[in-house]
């Protein structure tokens, strides 16, 4: 327009020009000729109209310029005039028409697309990605793509739309729309790479299957399954088709002694024996085929490098889209000590039904016999003709057989009685002296020969007038089964009673004598019940096999212990120990256990000193618990042959060579838990301790229920009856 304007008022121009150059010439000839008046009118119109011209020429220049410096400023100010507005949106529209007509090949295209401005405004929409958000292309177009996406997902495409460098970019996440029921992956790529300005193509992309879960969240997904793994009880491994550890949990670290990081990318080959691959491969096919579990019984390696023995379940699984096999591992330890246990429960059990059998079959001869003695001499009496002589012999026998018969009723009313915890014991003072007196003339009722039997008796002038505290009613009938254990098994020879003070308030009493003697592997059971040396059908010796079992745990309810020294064909020694009972006490009355001997722990200490001992057996002392003192390696021996010892604890400050003393423990009990009990002790010299064969080492002072803590935490729990002094701690 403002050509045309400037072309007009140039033709005007030139017009002028040439009518004024031709008026000047004929303005000259009026002055010789006539002036012409109608000339001169007609130049003076256009002069004026050249005038007019200029200034018409001028004031456009003008508002030109004004417009111009007027736009600036707004486009400054951030404003537009209408005329501009219109002219700008005409524009837009024209643009449009142009590339939506460019954009409708994506109507056909089958992956949901739309078309954005740099700053993220929808232009254009296809079918597939209207459908994909349950809308129309009409209502999609000129909506800002961040606002119609998922918050964690616009998120992550927003750096796109910031950064112009960035010309492709693919979500980490996906997300799912109702509308298809399909879970899509967002791609956004520029129409003209390295353009800022070009508009940007957003697809949607769709995800299945064990693609969805491989990029679901990965870490966040292993980290779970990590937490579940680690709650597991059993050690797991997740190996690869490549044989490589892929993943374990935190009983897989235990038992390999390793961390986690170690464990992974190890080849499992590593950690197993050869049997644990060969039955893999042999079983592998099997896995990928049917899918199904298996499980077979090998052998790996500890921490330590000892050999345990396993049950593996392996199955193939798909590991975060890769196929992998995991391994279950259950260590069988406990089961086949558990099954252990069970056998030798049933072969007690057993045995304990062979033994009452053989219990009630010597009940049936024991008792019979002296009843068919008393009878038949009875009916003798009745006879006439019986001299004065042979019916004081028949007395004699009768009154003879009646003693055996009361023995052994009263031997089985106190094992009934001792079984049910229904026996009665009351601290009183018994003197030595009295006592030995009593047990003598038991002897001379009880020993049928007398002049190949000699009997004597022990007692230091230091303690002769001495007497102890305890139930000497029971004192006295253990050292009756004692001696009459020993009247029966020798023929000839000597029998020596004896008590000495082992250590203050406590005093060590014994029956020895030079009978047959006892085999070493017999020195346990012939403190159990219906248990004797030889119990066959031809046995030599008669008897029901309660006498020392009875006389044992009276020891054990008067707080001692005892044991036996002998060998075949050199006699015995049956030895004990009793507290003098004069510490306070609430009652004169003991506290005693019920149940089986089975029930009793017994528990040693070993020490030339008696301090931990007398700590260990006067406080906080369960009455379930026999605690010994063995104070030298004969007694520790002998101790350990006549008792199923549980703990055994080690006085290693006062024993100088106590590690040679451990292969020799070893060798007659390998159940016993042995401690050490040292004064000095810090974590370094626990190690070293326990590392040279000890289980457990403490410090010193101690009490059961510590060592119970200690060593075994399920042992709290099944003790019956505690002391006061235990529930006070």
């Amino acid at each position: 327009m403002n050509g045309i304007l400037a072309y007009y008022i140039t033709l005007i121009s030139s017009s002028s020009v040439s009518a004024i150059h031709g008026f000047i010439p004929t303005l000259l000839a009026a002055e010789e000729d006539f002036i012409n008046i109608g000339r001169l009118k007609a130049a003076g119109f256009l002069l004026l109209l050249v005038i007019g011209a200029g200034i018409v020429l001028f004031v456009y220049t003008t508002l030109r310029k004004n417009m111009n410096r007027s736009r600036e400023l707004r486009k400054k100010a951030g404003r537009t005039t209408f005329f501009e507005r219109k002219v700008t949106a005409d524009k837009e529209i024209t643009t449009d028409k142009i590339e939506n007509s460019q954009y409708r090949i994506f109507d056909h295209y089958p992956t949901p697309t739309a078309v954005c401005l740099p700053n993220g405004m929808i232009c254009y929409v296809n079918r597939g990605f209207a459908k994909a958000f349950g809308s129309v292309k009409a209502n999609m177009e000129n909506l800002l793509v961040l606002n119609i996406l998922p918050s964690e997902l616009a998120a992550s495409l927003d750096p796109i739309f910031r950064d112009k460098s960035m010309d492709e970019f693919e979500s980490p996440s996906v997300f799912y729309t109702s509308a298809t029921g399909t879970s899509y992956k967002v791609r956004v790529t520029r129409s003209r790479p390295g353009d800022p300005d070009c508009v940007m193509y957003l697809t949607l992309h769709s995800i299945h299957g064990s693609e969805l879960r491989s990029i679901t969240d990965p870490e966040s997904g292993r980290d779970v399954l990590i937490q579940i793994l680690d709650r597991a009880p059993y050690p797991v491994f997740i190996e690869g088709m490549d044989g490589r550890i892929l993943d374990v949990n935190s009983a897989a670290c235990t038992l390999q002694g390793m961390k986690r990081d170690e464990l992974i990318g190890k080849v499992i080959d590593e950690l197993s024996p050869v049997n644990f691959k060969r039955e893999i491969s042999n079983q592998k096919v099997a896995i990928d085929d049917s899918h199904r579990n298996i499980d077979f019984m090998s052998i790996i390696y500890d921490r330590k490098g000892h050999p345990v023995p396993v049950r593996i379940y392996v199955s193939g699984i798909n590991y975060f889209g890769s196929s992998a096999l995991v391994f279950v591992i259950v260590d069988l330890t406990k089961t086949i000590e558990r099954n252990k246990e069970l056998d030798e429960y049933k072969i007690k059990a057993e045995e304990s039904d062979r033994l009452k059998s053989s219990f009630l079959a010597n009940l049936s001869h024991e008792v019979r016999t002296p009843m068919n003695s008393i009878m038949g001499f009875s009916e003798l009496l009745a006879e006439p003709g019986v001299s004065d002589k042979e019916r004081k012999e028949f007395i004699k026998l009768i009154r003879q057989s009646g003693k055996e018969l009361l023995t052994q009723i009263n031997n089985i009313i106190d094992f009934s009685k001792i079984e049910a915890g229904l026996i009665q014991l009351k601290s009183d003072i018994c003197n030595f002296e009295p006592l030995f007196h009593q047990l003598h003339e038991f002897w001379l009722e009880e020993c049928p020969n007398q002049d190949d039997i000699k009997l004597f008796f022990e007692l230091p002038q230091n303690i002769i007038r001495n007497g102890i505290a305890t139930d000497r009613v029971r004192l006295k009938q253990i050292l009756k089964v004692l001696l009459a254990n020993s009247i029966k098994f020798t023929k000839k020879g000597v029998i020596e009673i004896g008590v000495r003070m082992k250590a203050p308030q406590l005093y060590e009493f014994y029956v020895r004598d030079t009978g047959i003697g006892i085999p070493e592997n017999k020195h346990r059971e012939i403190f159990e019940q219906f248990r004797q040396v030889d119990d066959s059908n031809e046995r030599e010796f008669s008897g029901m096999g309660v006498g020392l079992s009875i006389a044992s745990r009276l020891i054990q309810f008067l707080g001692g212990h005892q044991w036996v020294v002998s060998e075949p064909g050199k006699g015995s020694e049956f030895r004990f120990v009793l507290p003098d009972l004069l510490h306070p006490q609430g009652s004169p009355f003991l506290q005693v256990s019920s149940g089986p001997l089975s029930m009793i722990n017994k528990l040693m200490v070993v020490s030339p000193t008696e301090e931990i001992y007398t700590e260990l057996s006067q406080n906080s002392r369960p009455i379930n618990f026999q605690v010994m003192w063995a104070q030298n390696t004969e007694e520790m021996k002998a101790m350990l042959l006549s008792n199923k010892v549980r703990f055994m604890l080690l006085a290693l400050d006062q024993l100088p060579l106590w590690q040679e003393l451990l292969p020799k423990i070893r060798e007659v009990s390998r159940d016993l838990k042995l401690i050490g009990i040292t004064k000095n002790l810090d974590t370094q010299r626990r190690e070293k301790l326990m590392s040279m064969g000890l289980d457990e080492v403490i410090r010193t002072a101690v009490n059961i229920p510590i060592i119970l803590n200690i060593m075994e935490r399920r042992d709290l729990g099944s003790m019956n009856i505690l002391s006061t002094t235990f529930h006070k701690n």
